[in-house]
This record gives structure tokens, sequence and C-alpha cells, in this order.
């Protein structure tokens, strides 16, 4: 994440925006001025008294000075604009903070739809082995009977699969691309879910709230600018006071001061003290214009305030509220396991057709994708959550780290209640990284292009077989 761009941008966007702070400081310190100037030229003065009444004489010679000035109160406009150039740094801290939590959020999000669809693919290559061992079933039933309608049913299954399985792998590759965008780099080895964890979530809203108020980096950022915008404020009032400073001064002048008659050098030291009585009301209007921005910034922090509330009761509500569905979608799909076993054992005593079992079957495979979208939006609205809390990188450096070589890919293993010990094979493995007969032959799993007429073809290929 270092080398992402946007995190790059950011970084240097703050060490350029501290200089500001340093610019306002160096008002405290003295100003030195070096003035000089060399002049050649001719002079006709017009005088009663002088004896060269009327004529042309040269004047040639130069003037330096050096003066130095030291600021020692100026109404408290300097330390103002100090302040404020620290509360404006602060501010731009905070919203540098948050970009970089948004990037950190989304590469997050990219990651983990990388897993989902690493784990959505596992599972819909189940599904197209599933069905094509139905498939060799129908064909037997086929031959037997001379029955074709489970083959046709069978090879419609197998059609859509294949075809959810085509989607997997595009949104895989979509993963892949996106990744690639914010990492900057190809994912390499092996890809785990990541784990939430539980402590970092409040016991109470009240909390939640409460976390997200005092620490989110948006409501600490508009903060920050009430407070610069009260330092204009006190800038303009310093106006109406009075301004005192040092000021030394050297010069040195040669035949211009005397006219060609030598040089003149000058020595002074100053305790220069203004101030402005009255300039058109132009102060209290500054005044004024400043106060009105003031509200507006507090306008400003109010509605922020708001919308950060807002997010975190409806994160934490659903967080609540995911984790109970995910629950219930669990029993859905053990339910939906128990129903194909029953099934396949009543389709044994001739109780259930063909047709019910692939009927089970494929609720069963919509409920895992259930069960794994579900889960994964738990793992998204957790991190917004986190995000909302401005504690997101932070919770993520300090989580204990995954070695996903040494992690097993996710599976969803459900077992039936009563099982028939031939459907073991089945149901042990419901996601699983064996390879397809008709996903092998035809590289469905691999990076080359694979058009729909090869896919077609394959399957219709094996509608055809015996």
């Amino acid at each position: 994440m270092i080398n992402n761009p946007t995190i790059q941008s950011e970084l240097l966007h703050q060490k350029g925006y501290g200089k500001y702070v340093d610019d306002a400081k160096s008002n405290y310190l003295p100003t030195i001025e070096l003035n000089a100037y060399l002049q050649s030229g001719k002079e006709n003065q017009d005088s009663k008294t002088s004896t060269t009444d009327g004529k042309w004489e040269r004047v040639d010679g130069y003037n330096s000075e050096i003066i130095l000035r030291q600021y020692i109160y100026d109404g408290g406009i300097t330390p103002s604009k100090v302040r404020q150039a620290k509360h404006e740094d602060l501010s731009n801290r905070y919203r540098s903070f948050d970009s970089i939590q948004k990037t950190v959020l989304e590469s997050i999000q990219i990651y983990n739809n990388l897993v989902k669809s690493d784990e959505k693919l596992r599972l819909t290559r189940n599904m197209v082995e599933t069905n094509e061992e139905n498939m060799d079933i129908a064909k037997q039933n086929e031959q037997i009977s001379g029955e074709v309608l489970e083959t046709y049913q069978v090879s419609s299954k197998l059609h859509f699969v294949a075809d959810r399985y085509l989607v997997e792998e595009d949104n895989k590759d979509t993963a892949i691309a996106n990744y690639i965008r914010y990492v900057g780099i190809e994912p390499e080895g092996k890809t785990c879910r990541p784990v939430i964890d539980e402590t970092n979530i409040p016991k109470t809203l009240q909390e939640a709230i409460r976390i997200a108020v005092l620490n989110n980096n948006k409501i600490l950022e508009q903060i920050e600018k009430i407070k610069a915008q009260r330092e204009k404020i006190a800038q303009a009032k310093g106006e109406f006071l009075p301004k005192l400073n040092l000021e030394f001064k050297a010069s040195i002048d040669k035949d211009l001061d005397l006219e060609e008659n030598g040089k003149t050098k000058s020595y002074y030291g100053r305790l220069n003290f203004n101030w402005n009585l009255f300039n058109g009301n132009k102060d209290n209007n500054a005044t004024q214009q400043e106060r009105i921005f003031l509200n507006e910034q507090k306008k400003n922090l109010d509605d922020i305030t708001g919308e950060i509330i807002s997010q975190v009761k409806s994160l934490y509500g659903k967080h609540l509220k995911y984790t109970a569905r995910v629950i219930e979608v669990q029993n859905y799909v053990q339910a939906n396991v128990n129903i194909v076993d029953v099934y396949k054992d009543q389709f044994m005593a001739g109780t259930r057709t063909f047709i019910d079992i692939l009927n089970a079957q494929s609720e069963l495979y919509e409920s895992i994708k259930t069960l794994i979208d579900l889960e994964y939006i738990l793992l998204d609205n957790y991190y917004q959550l986190l995000y909302n809390f401005s504690s997101l990188s932070d919770n993520i450096l300090s989580s204990k780290n995954q070695n996903c070589e040494e992690i097993e890919p996710r599976a969803i293993e459900f077992k039936a209640k009563k099982q028939h010990k031939d459907m073991d094979l089945e149901l042990n493995d419901l996601i699983n990284n064996t390879e397809s007969p008709i996903i092998e032959s035809y590289n469905l799993t691999h990076k080359e292009d694979t058009s729909m007429t090869e896919i077609e073809t394959a399957i219709t290929a094996m509608d055809s077989k015996n």
C-alpha cells in the first residue's frame, strides 16, 4: 500500500502544507534589507544664490543602505497567524488521513472481492462436477428406460452452472485488475479470508457514536477549520491596535548628497510606533465578515457530525443484523444439505424423481452462494465501521498477521444428519480444488479467451456421450 499513488500524493501534500507553519513563524524573525544604487547624470540648478546658475553639472556617485527591522508588537496578528497556520496544517492532515483511510478501505474491499471470487469459483467448479456426475447417471437411466427427460434436465442444469462458472471467472479477472491498480503488483500465492475482531466493535451503540465523534477525521478536520477561522477574527481585531517595531539603519553616500564633494555616512536606531485610527471602517467590516464565515464553519461541523452519527448508527445496526443473518443462512444451508441427503434416499426407494434431487442440489448451491455473499457483506460493513472510527489502518497494522500459505482454502463443509455412506463423497467438500473434466478440457479456468461456442460444444459433446 505504501506504493499507492494516492497515498504517496497525500504524504507529499502533508509535507508541503507543513511549510505554511514555518512561513508564519518567520514573521517573528528580523528582516534585513540592502538597498544600493549607482548614479551618473547631470543637473541644472536655477537658484538666485547659486554661482552655477544655468549650468549643467555632473552628478556621479553611489548610495547604499542596510536596514534591520525587528517585530515587537503588531496587535497580536503575528502570533495569531502562526496559530492559524498550525490549525490549517492539522485540518489538512486530518483531511489527508481520511483520504488515506478511504484508499485503505477500498484496497481491503478489493482484496475481499478477490478472496470471495476464489471461494465462489471453487463452489461453482464443484457444482459443474456434480452435474457431470448427474449426467452420467442420467445417461445410464436413459439406456435402461429409454426416457430422455432426465438427460435434458441435467443438461439444462449443466449449461446453467457452466455459464455461472464463466461469470465467476470474469469476476475474478476484474478483482485481479482492481488489486493491481491499488497495490501495484499482481496477487501472489494463496489468498485467505480476513477475520473479524469483535473486540473492535463497541458493546453499545452509544459507545460507538462516542468513539466516532471523538476520533473521526472528518469531524476533527472541521474542528480545526473552526479554530483557524477564529484566528482570522483575532487578526481582524488586531488591525485596530497599534504596531511597534525596532529599526536600525546604516547608509553611505558618495558624491550624491554632497554633489561631487565627498561621502556622507549615517547610522541610527528607531522605535517605530504606528496606529491606524481610522481606515474607512474596513477593519470592522473584515471582522464582521470573518464572524459570518465562522458561523458557516460551525454549521458545516453540525452537518458532518450528523452525517457520521447517522452512518455509525446504520453500520452498527447492520453489523448486528448481518451477524444474525449469517447464522440463519448457515442453518438454511445445513437444511438444504439434509434435504439433498433425504431426497437421494427417497430416490433410491423410488419415492422421489431425479429432478427432485437436481432441484435440491441447485437450491443448495444457491444457498451457499448467498452465505458467501452475506459473509463478505458483513466483512465490508465491519471495515466501514472501523473507517468511521478512523481506526482502520491502526487495527489492521496491530492485528495478527495471517499466513495464507498455512491456511486451508475456505470451504463450507456440512454433513447431513442422516447420511447414506455412499453419499459421503459429494457432501465432504462442497467446495474443492479438483478440476472438472469439462473445465479442464476446454480451458474454463485458464487465462486464455474461450468463446461461448467452444463451451457449448463441450457440453453438447457430453450430452451426446453413450
